[in-house]
């Protein structure tokens, strides 16, 4: 192997890991963009943990109420 080749092995290495890196950062970023700061990003606001902690409690019920509704159309529709 000459030098010529082990320098471009070694370039393509560190791009392909800047590039990676890049392409994470980006996808993160654009993952938070559109959602409301969660609780590490609020500072230790008691009324703003506790509207969080509220809205979760309502998924988890609407999500708890989308099941049994589910369930009720199964056995009402058969086809």
């Amino acid at each position: 192997m000459n030098a010529n080749r082990i320098i471009d092995m070694i370039v393509r290495q560190v791009l392909r890991r800047l590039v990676n890196r890049g392409v994470d950062k980006g996808i993160d970023m654009a993952r938070r963009a559109g959602r409301k700061p969660g609780p590490s990003e609020t500072q230790n606001d008691p009324e703003a943990n506790r509207q969080m902690r509220d809205s979760a409690g309502r998924q988890k019920q609407s999500a708890k109420q989308m099941k049994q509704v589910t369930r009720q159309m199964r056995r009402f529709m058969k086809f």
